[in-house]
């Protein structure tokens, strides 16, 4: 499929080309462009020194045998999010 490119359109790669390629909604992709050839490839995530850092700290958990199930887990989180918020006594407007 050929497409010419005009000023006031974007690039819009066809849903032809994109079935082929794979290419989903809500994937990431990689622009590198060299020689007037541009090369689309998915994006690769690249986690942060702070999530890497978690990371490292769950594996040695994991390597010492402590682990926690998923229910726990979920029962902990919930119980932090309710903790936060107190509910403030109400005025009462006369």
């Amino acid at each position: 499929m050929t497409v010419t490119v005009s000023n006031k359109a974007e690039l819009v790669v066809p849903p032809s080309v994109q079935r082929q390629a794979g290419i989903q909604p809500g994937d990431r992709l990689e622009f590198r462009v060299n020689s007037r050839t541009i090369t689309i490839t998915p994006a690769t995530y690249k986690p942060t020194k702070s999530e890497l850092a978690a990371i490292r700290k769950g594996e040695a958990a994991i390597a010492r045998g402590e682990s926690v199930s998923l229910a726990d887990f979920l029962h902990g989180v919930d119980r932090n999010r309710r903790k936060a918020g107190t509910k403030a006594s109400r005025k009462v407007s006369r």
